[in-house]
């Protein structure tokens, strides 16, 4: 079907805040706040904790697994941020206003219930899809071809109505020239988008945690008052992590399209339709470029657009470099991932966009949404948001080198400037509080004590005095650091650091020593006792995650089963309907043309208000004739009527009405 593809280099800028996600959150037990950065941590920063403090967290999640203990968890690992920020895997600005929310709810219920359950604050960011290894955001390929196939959709409709209750899956069909049972003559099989991978500097980051906003489209006045979306009056908002904009050609990636290869004398095995490169490009600016002047139009008119971002973003568009390359095909605009917008998924002159209404009213259907979602770093910002979802795509040929554009990088020039400097101030943050924990450990480590480290007769240890005053030195020390198992205690301590050393010749045995081995016996049997423990609830949970594996991997099988299914029920359907029609075109093509008409009516009651709105003039009576026979064909005709009222009889009533034009009644 596919033979070797031609290859496009794609370098991708963002040209406003890009979510495209994944099923993965950050949750409040991954990650802490601090000084407007999100540090995400894993299992390995807890050795970071002082042993103290692992006990008190080993204490906490031996206990009930409830909201009481999620708080504790929470509010334990914000405590001990400075522990966990050295060890952090990852690091992603946040804003002023989202580290006040993190501190104002973490570790806290939002609301307590009836039934004195507690509901725990949200703070769960949804994450962009990144690489695992360094945690660098990247583009998903599907996403991308996604945004390219709905442009090419709106290039072949060419602006024109669709029919009347059509799906979606038909129209794509229709336009594209291919069927369920005929998939590969889907022209976007020959198109392949690979995966965009971050290929920026490593001094700036490729993400940012923003607010996700709904605003209204347009003002809505009541009582002379301006009226707020739902959403914005319940102050609901989302937190989504973005690819940040203005990264210059941050994102790299790969285009590809397959020159076609059918069957020798197979012509029809082949899609009819084929799609360049350059044709791509065109269709893509075509279609996404009037959709984002329109909105950034309607954002400043409603003063909403951060003017940094708009001075930014139509200096860069209207450079003469960039409009050179739009020209030839070489560059074009595109719109994907979350709150890209009704109308970058929809097509011009078919597009019908579900509008809710209030509680217990049907939904309406306009051709543009009433609200927006905007990307803000305040959820109550009115002023400084910005669209989701703007990408600049720039393409060249294997080998080729991408032009210089001095003028974009000096545009982006201040962006990336900020960030560089506020990432050097975290890693400098980041690297003074790992100094501190490593003295900790040290420090940890000794306590063998100042007169184990001294000599007799020479002994003069440092004695550190209050605030301000200079330290004395004395022939022993005034404290003592001593381990226990519970910080509080003050009968059950222990030294630090003595260890019992035996000798023995090469070869030597070790003498016996059994009264040694009685008095410890105790020891290593409570040892024992307590690993053995271990090791049980250890293959229990074993046993517990194998045979949720299993039946996950039995749900994946009956899933998968079950899609097959509904797959061939579904093309068995389609085809029975698609045998159907042709059945019914075939029948109507034998009638006569008022016959064919009536016939094509979805209803009986349509044709009859046709017929009295003299719609076929002199050829009133023929029509008669033919609905005449379509009822009775449906069963619907009765010029008797044998209920108790016959005026309530629709059937009987709709039959005098036809009768009228048949000169029967």
């Amino acid at each position: 079907m596919s033979g070797i593809p031609v290859t496009r280099k794609l370098w991708i800028t963002p040209l406003s805040p890009v979510h495209m996600g994944t099923d993965e959150d950050y949750v409040p037990t991954g990650y802490v706040i601090d000084d407007g950065a999100l540090h995400e941590f894993d299992h390995r920063a807890l050795e970071n904790l002082p042993v103290a403090e692992r006990h008190k967290l080993d204490g906490m999640l031996a206990g009930k697994a409830n909201t009481e203990m999620l708080k504790r968890v929470q509010a334990f690992f914000h405590h001990n941020r400075e522990w966990l920020i050295p060890a952090a895997v990852n690091l992603v600005p946040v804003s002023e206003e989202m580290e006040k929310l993190y501190k104002a709810r973490v570790g806290k219920a939002a609301n307590i219930e009836r039934d004195g359950k507690q509901v725990l604050h949200a703070l769960e960011i949804e994450r962009a899809a990144y690489h695992p290894v360094d945690r660098r955001l990247y583009l998903p390929g599907t996403g991308l071809k996604g945004a390219i196939r709905t442009a090419l959709l709106d290039a072949v409709n060419a602006g024109q109505d669709t029919r009347h209750g059509e799906r979606n899956r038909d129209l794509q069909q229709r336009l594209f020239r291919y069927t369920m049972r005929d998939l590969y003559k889907d022209p976007m099989r020959l198109v392949q988008v690979g995966d965009c991978a971050w290929r920026a500097e490593d001094a700036l980051n490729s993400a940012e945690i923003l607010f996700a906003v709904n605003r209204k489209k347009r003002p809505v006045r009541k009582n002379g008052e301006l009226l707020a979306s739902q959403a914005e009056k319940q102050n609901l908002h989302q937190l989504l992590e973005c690819a940040t904009p203005f990264r210059f050609r941050a994102f790299q990636g790969h285009l590809n399209i397959a020159e076609p290869v059918g069957v020798e004398g197979r012509e029809d095995a082949l899609p009819e339709l084929r799609f360049s490169f350059g044709e791509i490009a065109t269709a893509c600016n075509r279609y996404f470029r009037p959709i984002f002047e329109r909105e950034t139009r309607l954002l400043r008119e409603r003063g909403y657009l951060d003017s940094r971002w708009r001075e930014t973003v139509e200096r860069l568009l209207g450079d003469e470099d960039l409009a050179r390359r739009l020209a030839a095909n070489d560059a074009f605009l595109l719109r994907v991932g979350r709150h890209s917008g009704a109308e970058s998924v929809t097509l011009n002159g078919v597009r019908s966009i579900k509008i809710m209404q209030g509680k217990g009213e049907k939904p309406s259907w306009e051709e543009e949404p009433k609200t927006l979602w905007l990307a803000t770093a305040d959820q109550q910002d009115q002023r400084y948001l910005r669209p989701f979802g703007w990408l600049l795509v720039e393409m060249t040929e294997p080998g080729e080198a991408l032009p210089d554009w001095p003028a974009a990088e000096a545009m982006m020039a201040d962006h990336a400037r900020e960030m560089r400097e506020w990432l050097r101030a975290v890693e400098d943050k980041k690297n003074e509080l790992a100094e501190r924990v490593a003295k900790a450990r040290e420090e940890a480590g000794r306590h063998s004590g100042a007169e184990s480290v001294t000599l007799n007769g020479v002994r003069s240890i440092k004695i550190m005095q209050g605030k301000g005053e200079k330290p004395s030195w004395e022939e022993e020390p005034k404290t003592l650091w001593l381990a226990t198992a519970d910080q509080q205690d003050q009968r059950y301590l222990r030294p630090f650091g003595w260890l019992l050393v035996e000798m023995t010749e090469p070869g030597e045995a070790l003498p016996d020593w059994p009264a040694a081995e009685a008095m410890m016996a105790d020891h290593a049997r409570e040892m024992r006792e307590w690993l053995r423990a271990v090791e049980d609830k250890k293959n229990e949970l074993a046993e517990r995650v194998a045979k949720a594996r299993e039946e996950a991997e039995r749900k994946a099988r009956e899933d998968a089963e079950k899609a097959v299914a509904q797959a061939r029920r579904e093309a068995e359907e389609a085809e029975k309907k698609h045998r159907a029609e042709a059945v019914r075109q075939a029948e109507l093509a034998k009638m006569e043309p008022i016959e064919r008409e009536i016939a094509e009516f979805a209803s009986v009651l349509e044709v009859i208000k046709a017929l009295q709105q003299q719609r076929w003039g002199q050829d009133q009576r023929k029509a008669a004739r033919f609905l005449k026979k379509r009822m009775q064909a449906e069963k619907c005709w009765r010029p008797e009527s044998k209920a108790k009222k016959p005026e309530k009889d629709k059937p009987h009533q709709r039959t005098r009405i036809v009768m009228q034009y048949l000169d029967e009644a």
